[in-house]
């Protein structure tokens, strides 16, 4: 029987410009993703991580429930119904404040709402946290909640489009983002100037019009000089003076001057003197951040001096989130607050879901992983063995936690866990996700899931039973839970259930409660370079991986590039001949925190005192070398600026 060939819509399975793609599907097969010539996103070009999707698919996948007492032992297969028991029997009898539930922003809404609210309900803890929420943009979504009272950007990509600047500061969309970099390229074409503010050199920087290379963390310096200069040289524009804030922000970055702040950030006066005249002639300012700022112990500074700039610009944020879901993921509440605190009332909420909550506040994923180490986790989607700081430490408390890990792919984290439970892939599932302009897209099932696997969001359905909680997870469906979302959110109210379930795209609150300057000062760097560890690493990406490459990986296509390259620690020549180390030598990169061993490549764009390593590669894993410091409010860890050593090994 000749098979049959379809081709369905879906989205993307990576990143926060959140594409839709044409899948091609033969029998029961996913063989092609191609572009989708009407999505208002992509506009016809996704990237080549998006179009090789059906590379991964159908390699390293976990297809049965599995378990194991022990964790030198073998994994057993198992039925679901064992599994849960197995489950059960482990964390029935801990207190909510022993175990932590890690939401991914790689799935649907509906899981995530689902999954957070099984927490709380049927073992009644806070301790609920998304992984890459916290470890990348929790300093944005906090700064926005502070300067705007929304969690969520009030722009959208397009904006790029209307803009006659776009100051770039620590992103590097051209690799990470390449759909938004294509609008990017379009704006400039019409005109658009593109000025970048980075700590080493990369793909964005080398194209646009101004590239301004600061030492690591003094952004906020540099930001705030900005700020001042429109205020004194012109370019402010008539709303800003009446925004809450303004005296004060007069006052805060009137020392910020060029004078003071070329020294500390380690450039020109004539370099600044022409951004600083780019920015203040700018009749349509934009600016678009990313992790390079974020990831910082002044992270949540940084972004703060951002939006301070923005608004006296009356300009636009157009800056965007890392992976597919994750500003789904914290709409859904999935942070140790909840939706009580940030949404609506805890007594509305228990007489919506008919259950008691606990009122006692939550830990997030640092505090439960290393400040206060939990007995238990159930983590989805994710890979933290990898993703977090201080490895060495963090693994060796993995290993004492009763772990369950809901994936679709074998990672290094499977190797910590306990039970591992087999979850489709997003092209495999259905619901619903939010980009990272809070569009609100629609997941088509493309094909059936592989094996035993279930969603995420039935997986907990079945698992209540258990707790006797089954009566609050009566849904037949994932229409079933998005309309719950769209009745308790109030950010997702004035969604049409309806109409997105039919493929038309929905938008969450943009509109911002109020707007207030945040002014704050430069607290000088948080590394510090000494005399065993004279170097600064700065961690990179590379335009074909994602985040760790547990999915790009596994990609022949995106394996063209020399994946060796992703195995080198980048240095200056001058600082290579001082270490008497040359290029190809293996070398080892010692932190306060840890080791690894790498190859040296020697790269003249690279500032003296600085190294640059790849994220990606699991044989380097070089997060061995973060330590555990991180932003006070927000616990986003610092991944930018370590001080490290160097030494031929």
């Amino acid at each position: 029987m000749e098979s049959i060939t379809m081709e369905i819509t879906s989205s993307c399975v990576y990143c926060g410009v959140g594409c839709r793609l044409r899948y091609v599907v033969e029998g029961s097969k996913t063989v092609k993703a191609l572009p989708d010539r009407e999505d208002p996103v992509s506009e016809g070009s996704p990237c080549a991580k998006g179009l090789t999707i059906p590379d991964v698919v159908y390699k390293k996948r976990l297809l049965r429930p599995m378990i194991r007492e022990n964790k030198d032992e073998e994994f057993e297969e198992v039925t679901w119904e064992r599994a849960y028991e197995f489950m059960y029997e482990h964390v029935k009898d801990l207190d909510g404040r022993e175990i932590l539930f890690i939401p991914s922003g790689k799935t649907t809404n509906e899981d995530c709402y689902v999954m957070q609210k099984f927490a709380r309900i049927a073992l009644r803890t806070n301790n609920v946290d998304g992984c890459c929420g916290r470890l990348c943009h929790a300093n944005t979504v906090r700064a926005l909640r502070d300067a705007f009272g929304i969690d969520g950007s009030p722009s959208k990509f397009d904006d790029i489009y209307t803009r006659d600047l776009i100051l770039i500061v620590g992103s590097n969309p051209a690799s990470n983002h390449p759909v938004l970099f294509n609008k990017i390229v379009k704006a400039r074409g019409r005109g658009t100037k593109i000025v970048c503010i980075v700590s080493t050199p990369n793909e964005t920087s080398r194209v646009s019009d101004i590239s301004v290379q600061v030492q690591p963390d003094t952004e906020v310096a540099l930001i705030n000089a900005l700020t001042n200069s429109v205020i004194k040289k012109g370019g402010l524009s008539e709303r800003a003076i009446n925004v809450n804030g303004f005296g004060q922000l007069v006052s805060t970055v009137s020392d910020y001057t060029c004078d003071r702040v070329c020294p500390t950030c380690g450039i020109e006066t004539e370099l600044f003197q022409k951004l600083e005249e780019a920015v203040c002639s700018s009749k349509a300012f934009g600016l678009m951040h990313g992790m390079g700022l974020t990831q910082s112990k002044n992270g949540l500074l940084n972004v703060y001096a951002s939006l301070n700039l923005v608004i006296v610009k009356d300009g636009k944020i157009l800056s965007n989130r890392g992976e597919i879901n994750v500003q789904g993921v914290g709409d859904m509440g999935c942070n140790p607050t909840g939706i009580i605190s940030t949404f609506i009332l805890k007594e509305e909420l228990e007489r919506a879901w008919g259950s008691d909550l606990t009122s006692e506040m939550g830990l997030n994923m640092i505090q439960s992983l290393y400040l206060s180490p939990v007995k238990a986790v159930f983590a989805c989607d994710t890979n933290i063995a990898a993703s977090l700081p201080d490895l060495d430490r963090l693994h060796r408390n993995l290993e004492k936690m009763f772990f369950v890990l809901l994936h679709h792919h074998e990672n290094l984290t499977s190797k910590f866990a306990n039970v591992l439970l087999p979850i489709p892939m997003l092209v495999e599932g259905s619901g619903t996700i939010t980009n990272g302009e809070r569009r609100v897209r629609l997941v088509r099932k493309v094909a059936e899931p592989l094996g035993e696997a279930k969603p995420v969001w039935k997986i907990f359905k079945e698992f209540s039973r258990y707790f006797g909680v089954d009566r609050c997870f009566r849904y037949g469906n994932e229409k079933e839970v998005f309309e719950e979302i769209c009745r308790l959110i109030p950010s997702y109210r004035s969604i049409n259930v309806e109409s997105v379930y039919d493929g038309h795209d929905g938008w969450a609150l943009k509109d911002p409660s109020f707007m207030r300057y945040l002014p704050v000062h430069y607290e000088g760097r948080e590394y510090a370079r000494t005399s065993t560890r004279p170097y600064v690493l700065v961690t990179v990406r590379s335009p074909l991986h994602f985040l760790h490459d547990e999915l790009t990986s596994l990609s022949p296509s995106l394996r063209r590039e020399k994946e060796e390259l992703l195995e080198f620690c980048y240095m200056n020549p001058e600082d290579a001949k001082e270490k008497e180390i040359s290029d190809g030598d293996r070398v080892s990169v010692q932190s306060v925190c840890g080791n690894i061993d790498a190859r040296l490549k020697i790269d003249p764009l690279i500032n003296r005192g600085l190294v640059k390593v790849f994220i990606h590669s699991e044989k380097l894993l070089v997060n061995r070398l973060v330590p555990l410091d991180y932003t006070s409010l927000t616990f986003t860890p610092n991944y930018k600026s370590i001080s490290v050593d160097v030494r031929k090994a």
